[in-house]
């Protein structure tokens, strides 16, 4: 074999090496479909890449996602030095320039009030706002929270509290009070309770007595004590006087005239010179003395107070037995007017501000518990029990949901147009001068509290295999060859050397067999 031989067979060698490789890494891509003739499948087709493609998404998403973006280390490359050192730089800028433009929260969010991204987080807070506020949790939660502040206010001294408040303010509120509970909608309804417990009362089976006090009670008997000898005094005045007189001798011609028998010894008293004027006269003097007698005044006043206790003993409603229902009800309507209108009118003595005024003014050294008499330690319960039902009446009502959702946009209004500078001299001391550090604390225990849960939320594996299966088989190519195109010529070029090497070996083995 001479040399144009051995050299024939080494380039034959490395061709077909090279063609070879050439050939199997073209087969990883090529053919992208599946090829068939004569109706039948030809081996081979697609490609390894193309009829593997989802195995190679999975292949993928469970590398990058079980393996390189792991829950650990995301937080470990969030919270590494440079990437803070990069989050503190652009907090400080941020902030600096905040400040230089004096800009409000609403543009630091990119947020300008009236554009579409404003309106949108003003519906979306609104939204969340009223169903928040109708919720039983927030119910309960608020009744809870007002039950143990007004708990909590019963041991405060009454003057200083109003003193903080303000005398005027005070005033102003419990006018403010006042208006409400006697106007519109909840005048009405204050008028109807009232209504029905007067008709409640009017059909009272309890004895006067069991209404009134003890003192008042006393007081009645009192006065019938002290008034009796005015009384006794004013109706001896009485008899004395011409009209007396005059009313008497009336009585007298009337009784006279009223038969003829009568009128025959009204005759004979006028012969006998003891006519109607001298009766009247007599009458008159001996009712005097009567009345003037001690024993028959202190039998008068006894009667008095057997009446009065007798009165005192009669039912509600056999006193007013003679009203039937729709009576009851129309002396029930007139009682509630008539004591609305004195509530309305602050000259009447029964208005509500003017009554809690003398009542804080007279007991301003109290605490509130000794002026609603609370002896026991705390009546969190009742108390609760009674917000959580004025909630649940407020929460029922129709423009509930429209007051709220009103609230929650000027809140909103509110915050946007708040200056950055304002909300950072809200801060402490410390973080005041340095906000940056603050705001990078917030991101480090976000991405501590968070990330962790948006890693596994996000399923990075499903993700990226997802993402890999949506992409075309040209994508799926160019993406592979981006990452190892070198390394496919390099084999490619292998082949063609190898084969060159086993042509030169052909070679040598030939000429040692000769």
């Amino acid at each position: 074999m001479n040399w144009q031989q051995a050299a024939l067979a080494v380039l034959v060698g490395a061709v077909i090496g090279y063609i070879t490789n050439w050939i199997a890494i073209r087969m990883l891509f090529r053919p992208l479909y599946e090829r068939k003739l004569m109706g039948m499948h030809v081996p081979f087709t697609p490609g390894v890449i193309p009829r593997g493609k989802t195995r190679l998404a999975k292949g993928i998403g469970d590398a990058v996602g079980g393996m390189l973006l792991t829950e650990e280390k995301v937080v470990q490359h969030l919270l590494r030095p440079d990437s803070e050192e990069k989050v503190q730089h652009f907090l400080d800028n941020r902030i600096a320039e905040m400040r230089r433009r004096d800009a409000t929260v609403g543009e630091t969010l990119a947020l300008p009030p009236g554009e579409q991204p404003a309106a949108d987080l003003k519906q979306w807070f609104a939204t969340i706002a009223v169903n928040v506020a109708r919720s039983d949790e927030f119910r309960r939660t608020a009744a809870r929270a007002a039950a143990d502040l007004t708990g909590s206010l019963l041991d405060k001294q009454v003057g200083p509290a109003i003193e903080i408040i303000g005398r005027a303010r005070f005033r102003a509120w419990l006018e403010q009070v006042n208006a409400g509970l006697l106007a519109g909608e909840a005048g009405d309804n204050l008028r109807s309770r009232l209504v029905n417990i007067i008709e409640d009362f009017l059909n009272s089976p309890k004895t006067v007595r069991e209404y009134l006090p003890e003192a008042l009670i006393e007081g009645v008997h009192r006065f019938i004590d002290d008034q009796a000898p005015r009384i006794g005094s004013a109706v001896e005045q009485y008899l004395s006087s011409r009209s007396a007189h005059r009313a008497i001798k009336n009585r007298l011609n009337h009784f006279f005239e009223s038969t003829a028998l009568k009128r025959m010894l009204n005759g004979v008293f006028s012969l006998l010179g003891t006519g109607t004027d001298a009766l009247t006269e007599k009458l008159a003097a001996e009712i005097a003395m009567f009345l003037a007698d001690e024993q028959n005044r202190a039998e008068i006043i006894k009667r008095l107070h057997q009446l009065a206790d007798e009165a005192m003993e009669k039912s509600i409603a056999d006193i007013a037995a003679a009203l039937d229902e729709a009576g009851k009800k129309e002396k029930a309507e007139e009682i509630a007017s008539w004591l609305l209108e004195k509530m309305r009118n602050p000259g009447l003595g029964l208005s509500i501000p003017e009554i809690v005024e003398q009542l804080v003014e007279r007991n301003s050294d109290k605490t509130w518990r000794e002026i609603f008499s609370i002896s026991e330690p705390g009546p969190w319960e009742a108390l609760e029990s009674f917000f959580d039902r004025l909630l649940q009446q407020t929460q029922s009502s129709a423009g509930y949901a429209q007051k709220v959702k009103q609230l929650a946009d000027r809140c909103i209004d509110g915050l946007l147009q708040a200056k950055m500078s304002y909300v950072l001299e809200l801060l402490p001391d410390d973080a005041r001068e340095n906000p940056g550090r603050l705001a990078l604390g917030l991101y480090r225990f976000l991405v501590q509290k968070q990330v962790p849960g948006l890693v596994r939320f996000l399923d990075v594996n499903a993700m990226i295999r997802r993402q890999v299966e949506e992409l075309d088989v040209l994508q799926v190519e160019e993406l592979l060859l981006g990452i190892m195109r070198r390394e496919l010529v390099a084999i490619t070029w292998l082949g063609g050397l190898l084969g060159a090497i086993l042509g030169l070996v052909m070679v040598g083995m030939q000429y040692l067999a000769k």
